[in-house]
Order: C-alpha cells, then sequence, then structure tokens
C-alpha cells in the first residue's frame, strides 16, 4: 500500500517520516526498511536517529541513503570509477573544448551542476529520461550548435567507454537495466517533488518490491525542473493521501503572503495547512541598505548566484559579517589565526599544526629557511621558535602576519569594533533560493530581481516556476519577512500578488 504524505513548509515532514520509521522498527528488520532522500544530510539525519533510538549499527540500516549511493552500493562500485571535474577537463582538452566547472552537488546528489551548457543540456535530458538530441530538438535552444552537442555527447560516451567510468545518471541506468531491487517490507521516500523521472522510474522499480511505501514532498516546494526534476508525477501520484496541516515555522503575516503566491500556480494538489500562532511580519524595503542587520539571524536570498555578489558588497559595506551558504568566510579562517597568534604571545606553546598556519600568514617576518626541520609532533613557545625556527616578531596580528593585504586587517579591525563575535558562524548567510531549502532563519529577506531567462519565463512560458521558488522563499522565515523593491526592469512582482 502507498501513503503519500504532503509537507507544506514548517509541518515536520521528515520528522513525520522518522517517526513511521520508528514504528516499524519496533517489529520490522532494520534490514527490511529503505529510506531514500534527495539530500545526504536528510539521510544521514535518519540513519542516526534510528541507530540511536534503537541501539543499531550504521551497517543495520544498508537503505538509508540516497537514491544515487543506493545504485552505487548496489552495483559494487568504487569512487574511482565515478566521473569527477577532473575528467570533463581531460575530456574537453582531448576534444578542444573547455569542460570546465562540472560537478555533483556536495549535498544534493540529484543536482549537477556545469557552466558548460551542453553538459548541462546532456545531463537534463539524461535526467529526464530522454535522449540529449531529441532534448534539444524539444528545447530548440539556439545557444545551442547541433553539430556541436553531437560531438560532446558522442565524446562523453566513448571516454567513459574507454575509462571504465560512469556518471550519475549511469548509475540509475545501470541499476535499472541489471539490478534486483532488495524486497522491503517498507520504503520511505522523502522530498519526493524534487525527483526526476528517470529516478522515478528507480523508486518505482524498488517500490514494486516492497509490501509498503511513504512517499513524502511538497508539490509547491518543487523548484528544481531546471534540473530535471518532475514535479507533475508527483502531483499525480495515486495512493492514501495525507496532509499535515500545522506549520511549527510560519507566521501569519509572512503565511498569507507565501499563500497568496502559490495559489496562482495553476497545477498543484490544494493543501489547507495552518501558520504558528505567531503574527510576524512583511516589510517592503527600497534597497538592501535600508534593513538594520545588528541583531538576530539572517538568510538574504536571491533568485541567481551572480546576483549575490552585489548582496556581499553591501553588507561588507555596512561591516557585517557573513557568509555564502555554507562556505566558511575568508575572515573567519584568517580570525582563528588572529587567536593562535595571540595565544603565542601569551606565553601559550602550539602545536605544529596551528605554528604552520601562523607561518602560511607571514612573510618577511618569518625566515622559513630555518623551519623546514620542525618535528611535527610537538608543541612551540614564542621564543623557541624565535630561537631556532626563523621567527622574527612579537608584534601584534596586524603587523606581524604580513602576508594579509590592508582589505583583510581593516575588514576585521571594523568587524571587531562592531561587536561581531568571529569565533563563530556568521549571523547572516546568503543563498540562492534553490540552494536555501531546508534552511530558516528568524529574520529572512528576499531580492525580487530575476535573470533574463528566469524573467522570460515568468513573463512569456509558465509563471509558475517563479511562484514556486518565491513561496519557498517567503516561507523560510520564522518571525519576519523583508522583500527588497526590484531593482531592475527584469522582476517578480510579488506586490501582484498580495
Amino acid at each position: 500500500m502507498r501513503t503519500i504524505i504532503y509537507g507544506p513548509p514548517g509541518t515536520g515532514k521528515t520528522y513525520t517520516l522518522l517517526k513511521h520509521i520508528e514504528d516499524f522498527l519496533t517489529n520490522t528488520n532494520p534490514e527490511k526498511i529503505g529510506y531514500f532522500t534527495f539530500s545526504k544530510n536528510a539521510a544521514e539525519e535518519g540513519k542516526q536517529r534510528a541507530a540511536a533510538k534503537f541501539k543499531l549499527d550504521f551497517k543495520d540500516l544498508p537503505y538509508f541513503q540516497t537514491l544515487h549511493s543506493f545504485c552505487f552500493n548496489q552495483l559494487g562500485l568504487s569512487k574511482d570509477q565515478v566521473m569527477k571535474e577532473k575528467h570533463y577537463k581531460d575530456l574537453g582538452d582531448k576534444i578542444g573544448i573547455e569542460l570546465e566547472g562540472v560537478r555533483q552537488d556536495d549535498e544534493y546528489e540529484g543536482v549537477f551542476h556545469s557552466k558548460n551548457p551542453y553538459i548541462q543540456l546532456i545531463n537534463v535530458a539524461r535526467s529526464k529520461d530522454i535522449d540529449p538530441i531529441q532534448y534539444y530538438h524539444q528545447t530548440n535552444d539556439s545557444k545551442i550548435s547541433y553539430r556541436k552537442l553531437e560531438i560532446i555527447n558522442d565524446e562523453l560516451k566513448r571516454y567513459k567507454e574507454q575509462h571504465g567510468l560512469i556518471d550519475f545518471c549511469d548509475m540509475i541506468e545501470k541499476f535499472l537495466e541489471q539490478g534486483t531491487p532488495p524486497k522491503l517490507r517498507v520504503m520511505f521516500v522523502d522530498e519526493a517533488q524534487d525527483l526526476s523521472l528517470i529516478q522515478w522510474r528507480l523508486v518505482n522499480k524498488i517500490e514494486e518490491a516492497s509490501t509498503d511505501s511513504f512517499i513524502a514532498g511538497d508539490d509547491d516546494q518543487g523548484i528544481y525542473k531546471w534540473n530535471g526534476a518532475h514535479v507533475d508525477t508527483f502531483i499525480n501520484l495515486e495512493g492514501t493521501r495525507r496532509i499535515l496541516e500545522q506549520s511549527q515555522r510560519v507566521p501569519r503575516q509572512p503565511f498569507l503572503l507565501a499563500n497568496s503566491i502559490i495559489s496562482k500556480v495553476r497545477t498543484r494538489v490544494d493543501k489547507k495547512y495552518f501558520p504558528r500562532d505567531y503574527e510576524g511580519n512583511v516589510q517592503y524595503k527600497q534597497e538592501l541598505s535600508d534593513i538594520d542587520f545588528s541583531q538576530g539571524k539572517w538568510l538574504v536570498l536571491a533568485t541567481a548566484n551572480y546576483l549575490l555578489k552585489d548582496i556581499g558588497d553591501i553588507l561588507d559595506e555596512k561591516n557585517l559579517y557573513w557568509q555564502r551558504r555554507n562556505i566558511t568566510p575568508r575572515v573567519k579562517n584568517i580570525y582563528e589565526v588572529i587567536e593562535k597568534w595571540n595565544q603565542l604571545r601569551e606565553g601559550i606553546p602550539l602545536h605544529f599544526n596551528d605554528i604552520k598556519k601562523i607561518k602560511a600568514r607571514m612573510n618577511k617576518n618569518w625566515d622559513k629557511k630555518l623551519s623546514k626541520d620542525m618535528p611535527k609532533d610537538q608543541f612551540y613557545d614564542i621564543d623557541t621558535l624565535k630561537e631556532k625556527f626563523g621567527l622574527l616578531t612579537e608584534s601584534k596580528w596586524y603587523e606581524a602576519l604580513d602576508e594579509l593585504g590592508d582589505e583583510d586587517i581593516n575588514k576585521i579591525l571594523k568587524l571587531i569594533d562592531s561587536g561581531e563575535d568571529l569565533t563563530r558562524d556568521p549571523r547572516i548567510k546568503i543563498s540562492t533560493i534553490h540552494g536555501v531549502k531546508g534552511n530558516e532563519r528568524e529574520n529572512v529577506v528576499v531580492t525580487t530581481d530575476l535573470s533574463a531567462s528566469h524573467f522570460y519565463e515568468y513573463k512569456n512560458i509558465n509563471p509558475d516556476e517563479m511562484h514556486r521558488l518565491f513561496y519557498v522563499a517567503c516561507t523560510r522565515t520564522e518571525n519576519n519577512l523583508f522583500i527588497i523593491e526590484p531593482q531592475t526592469k527584469k522582476h517578480y512582482d510579488i506586490k501582484r500578488y498580495i
């Protein structure tokens, strides 16, 4: 029997699935339970929770994983067999076409990134279970040369065959052709709205060998169409339907705006759910610089990566401590070295590994010829470093760490003066809306400008994708939602949906 769980923002969809898993684990062999997710973190969370509650080893839960990891393990593959960025670069060098910047997302294995439009088209087509050449004719993209696409597509196949390599789509295709699914008592699938057609085929194959299944997701949050996701399959899925009705995150005012937006989507599952019992607020600001970021935790969201640079520049002008998605800020890495240098000056001996980081931030202040033979398993005080290993200064950090430029020094001094705690992760994170799913903050800022391609689709093809995107953005907030007025003519007209 199939049960479909619809989980609007903040209603505890993943929590609900994990509770069902716990119920089954009371009387089911854990090896007969499958929990398949779109993200590695979600799979890990499910595995850790089940293992802790029922005192299991991870090896007792072999089917708690992403779909790609499932295929990888079932086929007995090794990491050396998987296509990596270096292989695309090597292929590009061989055929005289630049193919750098190709990678699978670190967190979402089903998401593929490529700066090369040909590789991106090939991957999206295959995730849609369509031949790339056929997909080219369907999209009629004037920026793509048919002949060049043919060459890259053929050479990519040949390269993988010659070197015994496979990519993520190959893993699924190979398992669909050759693999035998495990006979599970129950299978769970999370974030089902993000599955591509080829992933749906895989889910169906596993499901056919399972007694029961729970498929969870939210079609209103299906924002990966650009990567091949087929949200209509989830919308049209047949089974016993259950809608989670109470959001523990979204307050009333942001909830009203978000639901006004999503109601404009033409094809969706209608879901009645309730906001958190807190009013919250929605504010409209002319510019990002008009917002007071001095207190609390923040998410600042944009629709495209290139728009994040301007956001970062504005935050820098306001002397704010921020990071992009989960990338550790440069100033945090530098400040860790500053703290170690201060400890050394205070007479605290440091391990070789810390000394190595300090030395890397010095040029003229360290004679590095004298430190080549430093034992790596020892601790060193500042006097020993000066006497034996080439350290030439005891000055304050902004003089001693002379590898740092004036820009870094001034930025860190201003952040310290403003009261920011550089030992912690930044209070402010900036991200594309696509990169922030599953995240939430007490304060969320949404910019409304669109890229040329997004704007064209929004105005001329189908606005549903942008409606879903801004619905996701507006429902990240726990308290306050700030909407930035458009800075360009190409923008999402959010006030139209109030």
